[in-house]
């Protein structure tokens, strides 16, 4: 470049004044001037002091110098060499040992001439040739403090980089730690949400997870068990909830020692298991439910007790093109099945039960609707004096004539009635329409049967009482019968339900006497009033010793505490007699009138 000598250049800047491009002012950096030659060092030093203002210049005379420095860890921004006069070999090795013990600085040389040989040779012994800068000797002063300044923008530039980059690189390892941290998270939460706390087991969630997996993997002739504990209410209602828990992880761990090794146990439900497992015979499902059957039924020590309770399963094993929602629906519905059919036995899902289940879902449908159109209506059966068979009253029993489905059986449709809640308005037309009736008699009682769920509905004795008290039929005129069911579910509100009848004056019947387990512990519980024996029992009083014996003691007990007893389905008069001669006053049955119409029931009374 055209530029005036180094002293001149000086003395131009000093002695006449001339305007330095002016800038805001950069932040400091360190300059070290390296071997400067003889009288050059002041006036070089001056230079980069005007180019780089504020900035520290620390000469050093030789390149040992500025290499001991660099070792003691000293800042350095910008190396400038001024080796004027010196051998090419002797410049290029100072530069390369300066370069690499001051390995970010910028370096800057100051040569005589711009000869290509010594630039190509200084060029070939820097470790970095992109951090090179030349100033050809004499200097223009406002073209090198540009060149010096364009230098130090770029050293700054590369260290702003640098920064950046290294808040980036923390960027990354900070997220990367907040990514497996929530990830952590995650793991736990997917692990609670597909897992029971109770049992440590998978729950529902899971269940259906694994299941799903399996059948989208194309696993075949998978086998979903719906196992539900039988009576398992009871044991929270007597020992508390703390106990329930405890027997569901005791029974938890059991099963788990009969599951198939290709199996998954689950706790899907309070009281209820699932398992899936594959490739089994008919007799290995047989095997399977009978152990898990076993195992429920063992005996077990409950927070000092000793308890037992049994199970239902419902099964279904895989059809090709099965979805899995498909499998649990249908074991649910075995399961259902098994359940009506009574305790500790399983159910396999098969056609029969799939037509079936159809049934009741298209009654489901209907069952609303027909209560809506009319289409239910009440009929009665006598129940009769023993000796004298004068009617001392009548049991309400709903029909069902659906213009869809025909004459449609109570035991079909009130399961369903009670499945879908339909049963709590359909019980409250029943009560009306029963007591209204009643109150046409005059004389006979009428005796209505409640379900389960209309008995435990809130404050339902005070609801058949305001109705009674709306038909203007005396309390005493009506008897309520229950099922064991019925009180075991809630003992505490059934206590309360009965409570408030039997002060009112209604009477309460225990239907279906015999059938349950511990029927002996509620008559001594709760004040019944009446006892009915089951039509099973009725059935083969006159060929078996042993019936006959079970009535004569059930009659008996029945007395002694103050009760009445009534015997379901007397067709005979041969079983009559000997219904009599086991001591049972009242007897109901088709031997003296089937169910009828309330105007039919009228006619009886007046003849």
């Amino acid at each position: 470049m055209n530029a005036q000598p180094l002293q001149s250049g000086i003395a131009d800047v000093a002695d006449t004044g001339i305007a330095m491009p002016q800038a805001a002012a950069p932040a400091a950096l360190a300059v070290w001037l390296i071997r400067p030659a003889g009288d050059q060092a002041s006036r070089t030093a001056a230079l980069l002091r005007m180019a780089f203002p504020g900035s520290p210049v620390t000469v050093c005379p030789t390149g040992a110098e500025a290499i001991a420095r660099a070792a003691t860890g000293a800042p350095v921004g910008v190396c400038c060499f001024d080796l004027a006069n010196s051998a090419p070999g002797v410049l290029a090795s100072a530069i390369k040992q300066v370069a690499r013990a001051c390995s970010d600085a910028e370096l800057v040389v100051l040569i005589e001439a711009a000869d290509r040989a010594v630039i190509a040779d200084i060029l070939e012994a820097a470790p970095s040739p992109e951090r090179m800068t030349f100033l050809i000797q004499p200097l223009e002063m406002q073209d090198a403090v540009q060149s010096l300044r364009a230098v130090a923008s770029r050293y700054r530039a590369k260290l702003n980089a640098g920064a950046a980059l290294e808040s980036r690189d923390r960027d990354v390892r900070r997220l990367s730690v907040e990514a497996m941290e929530v990830q952590a998270r995650l793991d736990v939460a997917l692990h609670a949400a597909h897992h029971d706390g109770l049992t440590r087991l998978p729950n529902r969630a899971g269940f259906t997870s694994e299941l799903a997996a399996r059948m989208a993997n194309g696993f075949q002739n998978q086998t979903v068990f719906l196992i539900n504990l039988d009576r398992f209410k009871l044991v929270n209602d007597t020992l508390g909830h703390d106990a329930g828990d405890d027997l569901v992880r005791k029974i938890g761990v059991a099963l788990g020692t009969v599951v198939p090794a290709s199996g998954l146990l689950a706790r899907v439900g309070g009281d209820e298991f699932a398992v899936v497992t594959e490739s089994l015979t008919e007799q290995g499902i047989e095997d399977v439910c009978q152990q898990l059957l076993r195992v429920c039924a063992q005996s077990r020590r409950v927070y000092g007790h000793e308890v037992q309770v049994s199970a239902c399963i419902g099964v279904c094993v895989q059809r090709q093109d099965q979805e899995h929602g498909d499998l649990l629906r249908q074991a649910d519905l075995a399961l259902r099945a098994a359940k009506r059919e009574g305790r500790n036995r399983f159910r396999l899902h098969d056609e029969a039960l799939a037509r079936k289940s159809s049934k009741r879902l298209a009654i489901e449908g209907g069952l609303e609707r027909g209560l809506r159109a009319g289409e239910f209506e009440m009929v009665y059966q006598p129940i009769v004096d023993a000796q004298s068979t004068n009617i001392l009253g009548f049991e309400a029993l709903v029909r069902w004539n659906s213009p869809e489905f025909g004459s449609v059986a109570p035991d079909d449709f009130i399961p369903v009635a009670e499945e879908t809640g339909v049963i709590l308005e359909l019980g409250d037309w029943i009560m009306r329409q029963a007591m209204k009736d009643c109150r046409k008699w005059g004389g006979p009682y009428v005796s209505i049967n409640l379900s389960a769920r209309q008995f435990l509905y809130q404050k339902v004795g005070e609801r058949i009482l305001r109705y009674a008290q709306e038909c203007d039929l005396p309390p005493d005129k009506l008897q309520v019968e229950l099922t064991e069911t019925a009180i075991i579910d809630d003992v505490e509100r059934a206590h309360e339900n009965l409570r408030v009848l039997r002060a009112a004056g209604v009477r309460i019947a225990l239907d279906d006497f015999g059938t349950g387990y511990s029927s002996l512990t509620y008559l001594h519980r709760f004040d019944i009033d009446c006892i009915k024996i089951d039509k099973s029992f009725v059935d083969d009083v006159t060929r078996d010793h042993q019936s006959a014996m079970i009535i004569t003691s059930v009659t008996r007990l029945a007395k002694a505490l103050g009760m009445s007893v009534v015997a379901e389905g007397v067709e005979t008069e041969i079983q009559r007699q000997v219904l009599i001669a086991a001591g049972c006053d009242h007897l109901q049955g088709y031997h003296f009138g089937r169910p009828t119409s309330s105007g039919a029931a009228a006619a009886l009374l007046r003849d």
